[in-house]
């Protein structure tokens, strides 16, 4: 299953990012998780954050466990490739669109 978290709004975003959120959909069923999309385009950000660009997402970690978080991140990792920047943060995992 795959939820905005209240006040999140798509607006903005780029397709790559579509195509993170596709696959954190997968990863979180596999885990037997809600994917819960906690930010995109709003929120407060660094001045230079790609959420402003459509370029990132941040999704909820809080009803994982610290294995199942790392799990999260490094399937995200493997599965997006190197154009990800992908973040295990101290709530949310943020994954961005970030082509080196």
């Amino acid at each position: 299953m795959l939820r905005l978290k209240a006040g999140v709004k798509p607006k903005g975003m780029q397709p790559e990012i579509l195509l993170a959120i596709i696959v954190a959909r997968d990863v979180c069923q596999r885990l037997g998780k809600e994917c819960v999309i906690t930010s995109l385009t709003d929120g407060n950000h660094s001045k230079n954050s790609l959420h402003y660009k459509g370029k990132a997402v941040d999704l909820r970690t809080r009803d994982m466990e610290r294995g199942e978080q790392a799990m999260y991140r490094d399937q995200m990792k493997d599965r997006l490739g190197d154009d990800y920047d992908v973040v295990l943060e101290e709530d949310h995992l943020h994954v961005e669109f970030d082509p080196k």
